[in-house]
């Protein structure tokens, strides 16, 4: 039987090929090029999965500074704080002289491989050009909080600054653009920048923090509760994780259960069922949310314009490195409770939800925006919370219960109002009757 060559079989096919020798070489360049394309266990930085960034692309993309290589190409578009990250390196250097740039470079030149190694996608920079970018975009982070930290370190030595660091609103800007899932470097890197200028010895210590903890202060301005959710032993792969893991402790990390019912009443509809709302101990964690004997514990919220783009980035990231959903559960808790303006004055007024955003109706249509807009999952760490509020308010008696002790309580009032006293009739501040079912 004749032997066939490759050639012939795609002519028979209809597809016509000048050279064999021409398609091998054009699939190894192919091979080679997806070489570095398969996320590792060491990837930790992603760009945003397609599904998350089409429902709102801009909270992904920064504006004011590029950090990492996902955006380096686009440089033109942050020429002005490129020169920025210039002065903030000639500053960085001039905190320990005896370090020379050199040596700066030397020590992110080992850094290298483990550094893009971090990164799911591939990295279309030389050698020179990744290390030219972790030294700048490092030390432009590290000054960045230093100078967020103390103000005094903001001029140099004749009092100048840089014109674009005097603009409120672009150094604001960097904030949330450090805070990106696609705007990271490695922490290892950020951390051995800060420690090459500030750990030469415990003696000669320029500053008493930890990178850590300098990124902590940034997020938090040295609030001691949050602080205190961190464990000695956490080790943080990049700023946004620094983030994540203030929201995510041991405590939070319940079992993720297949949920039975994926809503529940809003905080209004609770309320008028009987549940008494109330801000949780200030040392609680943001995400344990509980509902024990008719009470349910929120822990308090700081609403502002920078809060839904970390919950976003936090998700994103969520979903592309940990296994479970904690903060994706969260946002579709809150999404339940607030429907309208007045499950957010209900919240404001117990203290859970503080508004430095906008009106109540802005408030609830952010949250119904991120729940709406996140994907949905199967499982979560409020299975058992869902079933025992569903329960609770499935109850016919709960909200006969309520109506008449505030019919009672009203008409109290009219009574005690004739004799110059008056009684509270906030249904938080009704007592469940001595014989009702607790859950």
């Amino acid at each position: 039987m004749e032997s066939t060559s490759s050639n012939e079989i795609l002519i028979e096919t209809g597809i016509t090929i000048e050279d064999d020798g021409a398609v091998v070489a054009s699939l190894e360049k192919k091979l080679l090029q997806e070489e570095h394309h398969f996320v590792t266990r060491k990837s930790c930085i992603f760009r945003v999965p397609a599904r998350i960034r089409k429902l709102d692309d801009e909270a992904f993309i920064p504006k004011a500074v590029s950090i990492g290589p996902y955006h380096h190409k686009k440089l033109e578009q942050y020429e002005a704080m490129e020169k920025c990250k210039v002065y903030y390196l000639k500053h960085f250097l001039s905190h320990r002289p005896s370090i020379t740039l050199k040596d700066c470079v030397e020590m992110l030149k080992g850094f290298e491989e483990e550094a893009r190694g971090c990164y799911a996608d591939n990295i279309d920079l030389t050698s020179d050009e990744f290390v030219e970018m972790m030294m700048l975009d490092g030390c432009f982070i590290v000054e960045y909080l230093l100078r967020w930290w103390k103000p005094e370190l903001r001029d140099d030595q004749n009092g100048n600054q840089h014109p674009l660091l005097r603009l409120a609103y672009l150094i604001t800007m960097c904030l949330d653009d450090i805070t990106l899932l696609e705007n990271q470097l490695p922490f290892f890197v950020l951390e051995a920048l800060f420690n090459l200028i500030n750990n030469i010895s415990d003696s000669e210590k320029l500053w008493e923090v930890s990178f850590l903890g300098l990124a902590l202060l940034i997020y938090y301005g040295w609030d001691a509760d949050v602080s205190n959710n961190i464990s000695d032993e956490y080790k943080p792969i990049h700023l946004l994780d620094v983030l994540y893991g203030c929201y995510i402790t041991s405590e939070c990390t319940e079992e993720l259960c297949a949920m039975k019912s994926d809503t529940i009443p809003t905080a209004t509809q609770l309320q008028e069922a009987g549940v008494k709302i109330m801000a949780a101990p200030k040392v609680t964690p943001l995400l344990n949310v509980k509902f024990e004997n008719g009470i349910l514990e929120i822990p308090d919220l700081t609403v502002n314009s920078r809060l839904k783009l970390r919950f976003q980035n936090m998700v994103a990231f969520e979903r592309c490195y940990y296994s479970g959903s904690y903060v994706l559960n969260y946002l579709r808790l809150l999404d339940h409770l607030i429907n309208t303006p007045s499950d957010v004055l209900l919240l404001k007024d117990r203290g859970i939800i503080i508004n430095l955003f906008g009106d109540d109706e802005e408030v609830a249509e952010m949250f119904n925006n991120i729940g709406s807009s996140v994907v949905s999952t199967v499982d979560s760490q409020y299975t058992d919370l869902y079933e025992k509020l569903n329960h609770y308010y499935a109850n016919p008696w709960r909200h006969v219960e309520t109506r008449l002790l505030q019919q009672s309580m009203v008409e109290h009032s009219f009574c005690s109002c004739s004799n110059g006293t008056h009684l509270d009739t906030n249904s938080d501040n009704l007592q469940s009757h001595p014989n009702s079912q607790t859950v």
